[in-house]
């Protein structure tokens, strides 16, 4: 419902015209351009690829200093080199230092020697093994070895022989000849070097950010050749073609006219494949990306953000189900706020945390759940959760079950209930009404017989049926016709649009999920503050024991409660709910604007 209307744009000018007028409408910033000729390359790589390679490993850096200043003398190639020098140092030197690191560990409990030295003396090789300590009677006396150490669960055993011993079992330990204290001084000047690496490395952040504008700039460059090349020019005239927000059509029309240039302007065609631009108010965008990650709607189908924020948020909030998990994410949510709040993106996205968080802690409220513990008999927490039949509401298995699959019919519902509004212009909205009806009668005809209420299950099964009869006769796109193939055809239509009955069914099943997760989660706390009560009494280093318990066996929960919340919040909205509900995809509008900086 956000789906900004957009306008096809053809400008016309003459071709020693052109290199200005995609000058300026790059600076315009509000054409997604149309090819009008094939571009070889969709562009041209104007910066190399180490350039961007050293771009992203000094915005990477932390800390960082602060950014030179522009009347600065800056060589880019120079830092370039410098920035890529230092990459690949350090990263030969973070393999070499952690060979060093498992090298030492390998081979600290055989103790300071050196292997070759040792060898010469002895005039054979050594080999070395660790034998679990109840099997040292496969040593035998004809042979020359000795115990350099033990701990508590093996020996380490050094056999000097001219080959391994096939009586040992176990095979012989690869060693690096190099003695302890080398490998260890060896470990120093690595970490001493790396250090070195970093502090160089933060020094070469302040130019990032030239770095960065020749980035953008070139990046620019290649986009207006690109742009250049797809558009029409036979060197007398020039045409460029794109699509523009209706909202920003006069900004384009005075462009043109402030150069003489022609304008032709048309709406887009019914069967057009147009990009599409979303636009949502800023307190629900943040769940535009929890959409386009999954699909970019179609042009012509509708924008489903606002539903997805709300949606998201619920699904969320019973899969936690625990206030205090609710308050806890607050408090990080508070601490995050300004630094979410320095990116556009970020921005949006914290607007749809904080409706996370509020659903999270209303819903916690109202099931009686605060890491796992209910309120006392009474209190004022105690009024405000939600009792069925007198019992608290999580309490109530089968109760909560029939929400769940409530939540899904109505989910479901909507689905169709928006795709009939979008087909409003043919018979085929009938078909989406017609599953709606099917879906809602299906849960009253099964509620009516579980609670045996007669009326309940004799209105379900009028409205299931009269549901698929418009599922049978209006689920085509084929024109409607009196003839018989005509009939036939619709009607083979709709018979084969009943396969999707097991899909249905199976769609509104998924939604008890929510409650299976949800009770899952408050359970595990349960269970984590019951055990933490039973040790806590035993006093002393049960009370620290007891205390270690709540805090890891809570974060446990609450990490899982997070996954659990985001993977299946978003697969009930992006599968079950975009499955019935958006029927084309899209792809993103791209608008031809500038990167640099004035």
């Amino acid at each position: 419902m956000s789906i900004v209307p957009l306008d096809k744009i053809t400008i016309y000018g003459t071709s020693n015209q052109k290199a200005d007028v995609l000058d300026g409408l790059q600076e315009l910033g509000c054409l997604h351009l149309i090819a009008l000729r094939d571009v070889r390359d969709g562009g041209r790589e104007l910066v190399s690829k180490e350039a961007r390679e050293a771009y992203r490993y000094l915005q990477s850096c932390r800390p960082s200093r602060r950014k030179a200043s522009s009347k600065t003398p800056y060589d880019r190639e120079q830092l370039i080199r410098q920035a890529i020098e230092n990459k690949q140092e350090a990263e030969r030197l973070v393999a070499a230092r952690d060979h060093l690191q498992k090298a030492i560990e390998d081979i600290r409990v055989w103790g300071e020697f050196d292997l070759g030295d040792v060898e010469d003396r002895v005039g054979k090789p050594l080999w070395f093994y660790e034998i679990p300590l109840h099997e040292l009677d496969v040593l035998s006396d004809e042979w020359v070895w000795f115990i350099a150490g033990r701990d508590n669960r093996f020996a380490y055993v050094v056999l000097i022989a001219d080959e391994p011993a096939d009586e040992i079992p176990q095979s012989p330990v690869e060693l690096d000849r190099r003695p302890l204290s080398e490998l260890k001084k060896l470990l120093d000047e690595a970490e001493e070097r790396l250090d070195e690496l970093h502090w160089e490395r933060v020094g070469l952040t302040r130019w990032r950010r030239r770095l960065k504008d020749d980035l953008d700039a070139a990046d620019d460059a290649a986009a207006r050749a690109a742009a250049a090349e797809g558009a029409f020019d036979d060197q007398t005239v020039f045409a460029i073609q794109g699509y523009v927000p209706r909202v920003a059509r006069d900004a384009v029309v005075q462009f043109a006219d402030q150069r003489n240039l022609a304008v032709t302007i048309e709406p887009i065609a019914e069967d057009e494949l147009a990009p599409t631009l979303l636009h949502n108010p800023k307190q629900v965008a943040g769940a535009e990306n929890c959409v386009t990650f999954y699909i970019t709607p179609g042009y012509h189908s509708w924008d489903p953000t606002s539903v997805v924020f709300f949606s998201f948020s619920l699904f969320f909030a019973m899969i936690v189900a625990d206030a205090g998990y609710g308050l806890v994410m607050a408090i990080g949510l508070c601490f995050g706020w300004r630094r979410l709040g320095r990116d556009p993106t970020t921005r949006r996205m914290r607007s749809l945390f904080t409706g996370i968080v509020l659903a999270t802690i209303t819903y916690g409220i109202l099931v009686g759940s605060y890491f796992g513990v209910e309120p006392g008999a009474g209190t004022w927490l105690d009024r405000l959760r939600i009792r069925i039949d007198g019992k608290p509401m999580m309490q109530q298995q089968t109760a909560m079950m029939v929400i769940a699959v409530s939540i899904g019919v109505a989910h479901l519902v909507m689905a169709n209930l928006i795709s009939a509004w979008h087909r409003r212009r043919g018979l085929r909205w009938i078909g989406h009404l017609g599953w709606a009806m099917l879906m809602i009668g299906g849960f009253l005809l099964g509620g009516g017989v579980l609670a045996d209420l007669s009326s309940m299950a004799v209105a379900g099964e009028m409205m299931a049926s009269s549901g698929a009869v418009a599922i049978l006769l209006f689920s085509s796109d084929q024109a409607w016709s009196w003839s018989f193939g005509g009939l036939a055809k619709r009607l083979l239509d709709g018979v084969l649009q009943f396969t999707n009955l097991s899909k249905a069914f199976g769609d509104v099943l998924s939604y008890l999920r929510l409650f299976a997760l949800g009770l899952a989660s408050a359970q595990l706390a349960v269970t984590f503050n019951e055990l933490a009560s039973e040790t806590a009494k035993k006093g002393g280093i049960g009370l620290l024991a007891a205390i270690l318990i709540l805090v890891v066996g809570h974060s446990i929960n609450f990490m899982l409660g997070i996954l659990g919340g985001v993977v299946h919040g978003l697969r009930l909205n992006c599968i079950e709910f975009f499955n019935w509900s958006l029927n084309e995809e899209g792809y993103a509008f791209e608008p031809f604007q500038r990167k640099a900086e004035s």
